[in-house]
């Protein structure tokens, strides 16, 4: 059995010049193709979307930060109904249309050494993995699916219902903008349009237990972000080989670093971690 697994996220493929971001999806087609999506977004977001690139680069999370009184002003009876056709019927297969349009020829970058027997754990859509670097469709597992399914692709935020009261409580802060009873409307149906990892961890745990004996974790263009960190974590409580299991990090920046930290506090060793420049 396998020892090493990579955890790959989009950075991987934005590595080999694929146009894969949420920027991309803004520019490339929410905007210029799908105006009616474009419009859906500034209804239930405001001017975030137009005016702010960090919106889109946090795009998962945000959408879990619907401008309440926006859509209270404009389309009070609408607007519950909106925000879950957004983030359940039309956000989901439209980005698979979209993600299953790119270009993906790449070249291979031999001086990742690339292990094509290992294991791999990936965030992304696209089938670079299968395709540049012909590793076996068994050996890789596309947690939000894949372009071989474009219709089953999962996107979206993560927030619970916790969470998007704390939206609410921090919307109002200065002062009460919109009524709570309102805000728990738009809510309900915004939390239709979850990720909803833990459950989705839950429905596959055995799966993960195919990982018990990795010895060697290399992440490639993953963030660690809060959405998706529960799939780390969950896959580092089943390791049978804590101790000394090693960690090497692909990082860009002296910022990407902070994933070390995060790292630390799941219960990775410091002296386990290994970061390397690409």
């Amino acid at each position: 059995m396998a020892e090493t697994l990579y955890i790959i996220g989009n950075g991987f493929d934005l590595h080999h010049g694929l146009k894969t971001s949420y920027l991309d999806f803004r520019d490339d087609y929410v905007k210029k193709r799908n105006p009616q999506m474009w419009n859906n977004l500034l209804d239930i977001y405001g001017d975030a979307p137009k005016q702010d690139d960090f919106w889109w680069k946090d795009f998962e999370n945000m959408l879990g930060k619907v401008d309440y009184a926006h859509l209270e002003e404009d389309y009070y009876k609408l607007a519950p109904a909106r925000v879950q056709n957004l983030l359940k019927n039309q956000l989901p297969p439209l980005f698979g249309y979209w993600i299953n349009g790119i270009d993906t020829n790449a070249k291979m970058d031999e001086s990742l050494g690339i292990n094509q027997d290992s294991m791999f754990f990936t965030f992304n859509y696209t089938l670079l993995l299968e395709k540049t670097y012909q590793v076996k469709e068994e050996n890789v597992w596309h947690i939000h699916g894949s372009v071989k399914h474009p219709d089953d692709i999962i996107v979206g935020h993560d927030a619970d219902a916790g969470q998007l009261v704390k939206y609410t409580q921090e919307y109002n802060k200065d002062q009460p903008r919109i009524s709570s009873s309102y805000a728990d409307y738009i809510n309900q149906e915004a939390l239709n349009g979850a990720k909803k990892v833990r459950s989705r961890i839950y429905l596959q745990e055995d799966k993960f237990y195919q990982y018990c004996n990795i010895k060697h974790f290399i992440a490639m263009g993953f963030s660690f972000n809060d959405i998706d960190m529960p799939y780390i974590e969950k896959i580092w409580s089943v390791n049978e080989h804590k101790k000394d299991t090693k960690w090497t990090l692909y990082v860009h920046t002296p910022e990407d670093e902070s994933i070390i930290k995060k790292l630390i506090d799941m219960g990775v060793s410091e002296h386990n971690i290994n970061t390397k420049n690409w």
